[in-house]
């Protein structure tokens, strides 16, 4: 295992550590599913440059993408809490580029720091928001950080992807727009076992 695969694998359990929800099995498997599915968009990303792009995107040693994790959340685990442990661990994931060397801009800018900062600070944010606005917050953010740092990152050694970042990026700050939208009643309003405790306690019985 090299260090980059130790990084990622250390990414994904500090998603499940910070994951305070009550499907920990399930938040497991969305995290395996965007894992996979961040390899596999990577591959369709680039189907121009690559012979066989499902089994490029297969490859757990070629690249991947992270606007496609969300993805498996969306899928498996659509909760506040599941949403709230993403920023840490993809700031400990995108560490593995700093290692690598790799994903900084023509001249040399510092975009996986400046990325790991914007984790970082989506993090601290989203661990202060209520549950309702999680989603949409988390989605924007998600949206919004590779919006920003798109324009100052090198061209992808593969040259441009089918579909570039920035519309991808803009899909997810669509999306988080919808969500905003909807009513408070949501089934994105998903409270951990501590904050349903509190509100049981206060409720009125019978």
């Amino acid at each position: 295992m090299t260090l980059q695969h130790a990084i990622l694998f250390a990414a994904f359990w500090t998603a499940v550590a910070r994951y305070r929800g009550g499907k920990p099995l399930r938040f497991v498997a969305a995290l395996g599913l965007g894992a996979l599915l961040a390899h596999l968009g990577w591959g369709l990303l680039h189907a121009d440059h690559a012979r066989d792009p499902l089994a490029a995107g297969l490859d757990p040693t070629a690249g991947f993408s992270v606007l496609f994790v969300p993805l498996g959340l969306l899928a498996l685990e659509r909760s506040a809490a599941a949403l709230r442990a993403l920023p840490l661990a993809l700031a400990v994931a995108r560490a593995g580029c700093l290692v690598a060397g790799c994903c900084a801009g023509p001249h040399g800018e510092p975009v996986p720091a400046l990325e790991i900062a914007g984790w970082i600070a989506l993090h601290a944010a989203a661990a202060r928001t209520p549950d309702a606005a999680v989603p949409p917050l988390v989605l924007a953010g998600f949206g919004a950080l590779r919006l920003l740092l798109e324009p100052l990152r090198a061209a992808p050694p593969l040259g441009p992807p089918v579909v570039p970042a920035e519309a991808l990026a803009a899909a997810w700050l669509v999306l988080a727009l919808a969500l905003a939208l909807q009513p408070a009643s949501s089934s994105w309003r998903t409270l951990t076992p501590a904050s349903r405790s509190r509100s049981s306690a206060t409720s009125p019985s019978g």
